[in-house]
């Protein structure tokens, strides 16, 4: 998911029954949910969102450029980004260390009391109509035999299961795989498989993560790394 796979979950709200649907007077409105929320994007610029909190610091212009081992958003499922976000902001996906200590999702928690529900789903709505960025070249180059026992690994590892044929056609609320960032691919797959990177919807992808040695992560990361998503 890695941020692979990688794997997911909504928000859920309950309707309040008429028992409970009128307000106390000077009450403050009761938060937004997370239907509602995709609701009111529209109204939202989501490019604007986008450049002004803080999220093209980490994900680059456009989420296409992103810095050192964050992942490029353009062109990623829309409902599965914002339930990620949403997930970060409330503390649900927790990953593990950066080279200083502190966890690697920490810093994008810090800022999410920026970001309100409704622009979170701007936002990633914005992204997920760009088009995908190209994969970035692997130094050395693998070369054909490695893309296809990547290829062969990611088939019999069961991936396909919720990513797709090359990781581009995801069930619904899945990311796209194919292109991803190669180090970040190995880094979210192990974290996920050592229960390091803990999130609400990991459970589905446990069973298949566990069965992954680092070797097969790699091999499987280096294949995805290289495939082009072609445009929806």
């Amino acid at each position: 998911m890695i941020r692979s796979a990688l794997a997911l979950g909504f928000v859920l709200a309950l309707g309040a029954g008429p028992a409970t649907a009128q307000s106390t007077p000077g009450a403050p409105p009761p938060p937004a949910t997370a239907p509602a929320a995709a609701a009111d994007a529209g109204a939202l610029d989501g490019k604007a969102l986008y450049r002004t909190k803080t999220c093209i610091a980490c994900h680059g212009r456009d989420g296409s450029r992103a810095i050192q081992n964050f992942p490029e958003l353009a062109g990623q499922d829309a409902r599965y980004m914002l339930a990620q976000t949403n997930e970060i902001a409330d503390g649900k996906r927790v990953s593990g260390p950066d080279a200083r200590g502190y966890p690697r999702t920490q810093g994008m928690k810090d800022v999410m009391h920026l970001v309100s529900v409704e622009e979170r789903a701007a936002i990633t709505d914005y992204l997920s109509k760009l088009p995908a960025p190209k994969p970035r070249p692997l130094d050395p180059p693998i070369d054909e035999a490695r893309k296809a026992a990547g290829k062969d690994a990611y088939l019999k590892g069961g991936c396909i299961t919720c990513h797709g044929p090359e990781g581009n056609k995801p069930l619904a609320a899945h990311p796209y795989l194919g292109g991803m960032k190669r180090d970040y691919l190995v880094l979210q797959t192990k974290e996920i498989r050592d229960g390091v990177r803990k999130s609400p919807k990991l459970a589905a992808m446990m069973p298949f993560a566990r069965k992954l040695d680092d070797e097969k992560i790699l091999l499987i990361a280096d294949y995805l790394s290289q495939i082009e998503r072609p445009a929806r």
